[in-house]
């Protein structure tokens, strides 16, 4: 089993001056205690320098659903419900707060995925008004599974490979993703996106669950 690196502590001390508190391992892991997130987001894209942003993800975890926040701003966030991250339900924008958006697709949440096996399936997104936002058709591989060490405790993860090929708003759109996926804590830790020229890579950080909410 692999152990996958994060970005170094001292980034999570200048986020946060309370996490240098010692993180509750097992509440984090075994509980659906909220947590929250500090990512570093890089993005490059060809022929240009590179520019980094830090992002905060926050996680609330109920019963068979959770939700997460992700972070720009304290104004500026994108809010999603569903079983995992890795099929939202319902997704809204802050700053479009009139328009919130639904996800369906043809597979359910708990699908099985093996090792060598892609799972393939449709994903549509629609407005509130109920036009097509997006429709695509979704490949998902599993690719390997590792240790993710975060403000001291071991998390295990699954590393997964999405590329998506559709029309967003009657546009081609195709990208393909690597995602680090938490299955204790039904979150998205990193990725790293791809579309065209442009790759976007988030990296973990550190973990707290000491945060002020942002709803």
């Amino acid at each position: 089993m692999r152990h996958f690196p994060s970005l170094p502590i001292l980034m999570a001390i200048v986020s946060w001056p309370g996490s240098l508190v010692a993180l509750d391992c097992a509440a984090l892991t075994n509980t659906e205690i909220p947590f929250a997130l500090a990512s570093e987001v890089t993005t490059r894209r060809t022929g240009e320098a590179p520019t980094t942003r830090l992002q905060q993800m926050q996680v609330f975890r109920k019963g068979g659903e959770v939700t997460t926040y992700t972070v720009d701003s304290p104004a500026i966030y994108l809010r999603t419900r569903g079983a995992s991250s890795l099929f939202p339900v319902d997704a809204y924008y802050s700053t479009e707060p009139d328009d919130p958006r639904r996800w369906t697709y043809s597979i359910g949440p708990t699908v099985q995925f093996a090792r060598g096996q892609p799972v393939r399936y449709s994903a549509d997104m629609k407005h509130a008004d109920g036009k097509l936002q997006l429709a695509a058709r979704v490949t998902l591989e599993l690719l390997e599974s590792g240790i993710l060490e975060l403000s001291g405790c071991p998390i295990k993860v699954l590393k997964y490979r999405r590329t998506l090929d559709g029309l967003a708003d009657r546009h081609p759109v195709s990208n393909s993703e690597e995602l680090t996926f938490a299955p204790a804590l039904r979150a998205t830790l990193g990725s790293v996106l791809r579309t065209g020229d442009i790759e976007v890579v988030s990296t973990p950080a550190a973990i707290s669950l000491d945060f002020k909410y942002i709803e």
